[in-house]
């Protein structure tokens, strides 16, 4: 198995089948996460004066 690392391929381990490398890249679901999920994006276009609005 190999891993991109932002600028290049590199290896990682090596698997004999497919069901093991699916063991090491995709975690059990009963497994907590390591980080916090992502907050949902605020809307865009949301009310009020941002850096690009035009003056009113």
């Amino acid at each position: 198995m190999h891993r991109w690392n932002g600028s290049d391929w590199e290896f990682l381990t090596m698997v004999d089948n497919l069901s093991e490398a699916r063991k090491i890249t995709i975690p059990p679901k009963g497994e907590a996460a390591d980080h916090e999920p992502a907050k949902p994006a605020t809307h865009p276009m949301a009310p009020g004066r941002g850096r690009h609005r035009r003056p009113s």
